[in-house]
């Protein structure tokens, strides 16, 4: 199987649970700031909110063709009647049916949003995908498919037992690849998440929830796995239907070795004025940030007078090096959908790193106390105006810790790693107002600023290391912007 599928099919399953739990943060924050928002709710508004992201990240990477209603027999939707094997099966786990009618129509609204959100990714995207990018045989690309989706599932451990999290995921198996074969031969994907949708909303009403906790047991979903596998493959291999989702050889990916293969890293010419402008800029940043505190006491002055600080910084920044960010950015902009993906990893990577050296200092006895923070402001209008540093920050810090420091440095051997050294002890230090000059604190900070150095050395790309510290930075200001909007309604 070619590289890029599995690459692909690994990126749905990691998209798709970091896409949820950024989607369930904003729903539970809109349940916090408006109480009349239930919990069905929140899981609707959740789902609907990752949907509209994987739509939208689909227009970017991999670009899929997902076609919505296919064209053919107009009694196709008789495929999807085996699911009344699911409903029967499911009405022998001791449901508690709430038929009153909020609750139906509650339980239709939860059931029909996770179909249509996990239909749109696992059959509609990934199939798709599989399909007309890599030319995957059609059997093939449906197991692929109902693995991707049964290992998504594996997240719901975390609220409920591993054990029946383990026979959710055979269930799940068996009813993705019977999805995927009724998408594959029909085009059509509202079949598969009427499918879908039917039984989410069922099991909704018969149990309450669609947590793994209640509705499960080894011999449903056992039979449910192998009943459905052995459809789907009849489906696949009858000559009653045939594969309408076809390999599009237009766009098939050449994955050889040969085509892979990057020129060597060639040493660059290094400006020393434009070097030495640069480490200007976070020294006077830091100092005149110092100054403004020792000359007022006025809140909001302090945060206006920071604000046009890092500005000028930023300004600076841009100027110096116009000429870097408009040559990346040409090369960048073709492939903003896995710049996103990596942008996204290298966030994950990043907290795993703080947490990980925050919990090794604490280990040797060498842990600072207190916390960092954009500034010390109390009021939630006042950090709103003060993140503005933190949304500046990536594009002037990248360009001068990670370009003038250490990139521009490449192809000089030693020297060059030298330089990554030196260019992560002077970002961590640079948040020296941060911690309240607490050395200690700033020690995970330059592991992370390591970690933007290698991300810019191989991507070659500096707009891949301002997207990541970027999406690094944002969770703050999210955060900020959910506390202003809470004390909004509060006081209100």
């Amino acid at each position: 199987m070619k590289r890029g599928a599995v690459l692909l099919s690994v990126a749905s399953v990691v998209m798709t649970v970091i896409i949820v739990t950024l989607a369930m943060m904003v729903g539970r924050l809109s349940a916090s700031a408006v109480p009349m928002i239930s919990k069905p709710g929140v899981q609707i508004m959740t789902e609907l909110l990752a949907f509209g992201c994987w739509w939208g990240l689909n227009h970017w990477y991999p670009k899929a063709k997902v076609s919505w209603r296919g064209r053919g027999n107009p009694r196709q939707w008789v495929l999807i009647l085996p699911m009344i094997i699911v409903l029967l099966g499911d009405s022998t786990l001791n449901p508690q049916f709430n038929l009153s009618l909020r609750s139906i129509l509650t339980a239709i609204i939860v059931g029909f949003s996770v179909g249509l959100f996990e239909e749109y990714v696992f059959r509609g995207v990934l199939v798709s995908a599989l399909r007309q990018r890599y030319q995957l045989g059609a059997v093939m690309t449906a197991f692929i498919s109902g693995l991707m989706f049964s290992l998504v599932h594996l997240v719901n451990a975390s609220n409920g037992s591993l054990t029946m999290t383990l026979v959710q995921m055979l269930e799940a198996i068996g009813l993705g690849f019977f999805f995927a074969a009724i998408y594959l031969v029909t085009a059509n994907l509202w079949l598969p998440i009427l499918a879908h949708g039917a039984i989410d909303a069922f099991d909704t009403v018969a149990f309450g929830t669609l947590n793994n906790t209640v509705g499960m047991s080894v011999w449903t979903s056992l039979t449910y796995a192998v009943v459905f596998g052995a459809l789907g493959y009849w489906l696949l291999k009858t000559k009653r239907y045939a594969v309408k989702i076809a390999p599009n050889s237009a766009t098939q990916v050449n994955f050889s070795r040969r085509s892979q293969r990057r020129p060597a890293i060639q040493r660059q010419s290094v400006s020393m004025i434009k070097t030495v402008i640069a480490i200007v800029i976070p020294l006077a940043e830091l100092g005149l940030g110092a100054a403004v505190v020792a000359v007022t006491t006025n809140q909001w002055l302090r945060v206006v007078l920071a604000d046009l600080i890092f500005f000028v910084g930023l300004c600076t920044a841009l100027y110096l090096y116009r000429d870097v960010l408009a040559s990346h950015w040409q090369r960048f902009k073709r492939h903003l959908g896995s710049g996103l993906l990596v942008g996204i990893g290298g966030v994950v990577a990043a907290y795993i790193l703080l947490t990980v050296v925050r919990q090794g200092l604490k280990l040797i006895g060498v842990a600072g106390t207190g916390s960092g923070s954009v500034m010390s402001i109390q009021t939630a209008g006042m950090a709103l105006v003060a993140s503005l540093t933190t949304l500046m920050a990536p594009f002037t810090e990248e360009i001068v810790f990670r370009h003038a420091l250490f990139y521009q440095w490449r192809g000089r051997g030693v020297m060059t790693w030298l330089m990554l050294v030196v260019s992560s002890v002077a970002f961590g230090l640079a948040h020296w107002n941060n911690f309240h000059g607490q050395l200690v604190q700033m020690i995970p900070y330059m592991c992370v600023g390591a970690l933007f150095g290698l991300i810019y050395y191989f991507s070659r790309n500096i707009w891949q290391a301002i997207l990541t510290h970027f999406l690094f930075d944002i969770i703050q200001v999210i955060a900020v912007v959910a506390m202003f909007i809470l004390a909004i309604v509060q006081q209100g």
